[in-house]
């Protein structure tokens, strides 16, 4: 959802947008929105004047220093990603992590998911994004991830990092496009079980867990029930642990309440 951005606010905006790209102090900013999908980061879409041609973008701001998060990583990371999975920043400050994008032309897979998709299309969208994943150079392990929290180290079997994985996969971080899903906010790519996105994904979107077996199977080929019920729980241990991060961090955006509320109703099922 876009919200209008104050004339006070655009004018902060604007000199940021040209700190990070002075070759951009020649043209005019406009049609500035204030994007709400993010959590821990500010995104504002816009606009750019070149002369003829009018081109739009979005700038992230990020909140808080986010645990994990590592942005010289990141900018590596975008420089090997192919154009095809998601979008190069036009600009990315590794100090700051205020990066300029060029703005996808789609849908949010979360406000379209339910009418024009089915499961079988997150199993084959998963499966080809890992197929394009270059290696990476960290681990995603939950129970160092929770040290970083500042939450107790779970206690459970160490998951099969061995792929590259989104480990963010939700379906606000996936745009539809006329030339298919892109995948946007890379920040906490690493090393994980594949699996893990596939059940952020499916859980993301709020589906029925009993139908991730069936999924799973077609994913990896076999029947592992505890290999999916440990990635299962890892992921809602992950939410849980990361919004409790959040809200002690000040930030207590009713969405990140729910979702603390939520994962530990998930936790106490397992």
């Amino acid at each position: 959802m876009s919200v209008e951005v104050l004339p006070t606010t655009i004018v902060v905006l604007s000199a940021q947008i040209r700190a990070l790209l002075p070759e951009w102090l020649q043209y005019s900013l406009h049609d500035f929105e204030f994007l709400s999908g993010g959590y821990s980061n500010e995104n504002y879409a816009f606009s750019v004047d070149f002369g003829a041609s009018r081109k739009s973008y979005v700038l992230r701001l990020p909140k808080v220093q986010q645990p994990f998060v590592n942005r010289e990583l990141e900018a590596r990371w975008y420089d090997v990603l192919p154009d095809h999975i998601g979008v190069k920043p036009v600009a990315l400050d590794t100090v700051s992590g205020a990066m300029i994008t060029a703005k996808l032309d789609g849908q949010i897979l979360a406000e379209v998911f339910a009418d024009n998709f089915a499961e079988q299309d997150l199993l084959n969208y998963v499966k080809t994004l890992h197929g394009s994943l270059p290696k990476i150079e960290r681990h995603y392990d939950i129970s160092e991830l929770a040290k970083l929290y500042g939450v107790r180290a779970p206690e459970f079997d160490a998951l099969h990092l061995g792929q590259s994985c989104h480990n963010d996969l939700n379906p606000w971080n996936i745009i539809v496009t006329e030339d298919g899903w892109r995948t946007i906010d890379w920040e906490f790519v690493g090393l994980n079980d594949p699996l893990f996105d596939l059940v952020a994904l499916h859980q993301g979107l709020e589906l029925p867990a009993i139908e991730l077996g069936q999924l799973c199977y077609e994913f990896i080929g076999y029947v592992d029930e505890d290999r999916l019920t440990n990635v299962h729980w890892a992921f809602w241990y992950r939410e849980w642990a990361w919004a409790d991060f959040q809200i002690r961090s000040g930030n207590l955006r009713e969405e990140i309440v729910q979702q603390r509320i939520v994962a530990m109703k998930r936790l106490a099922n397992f």
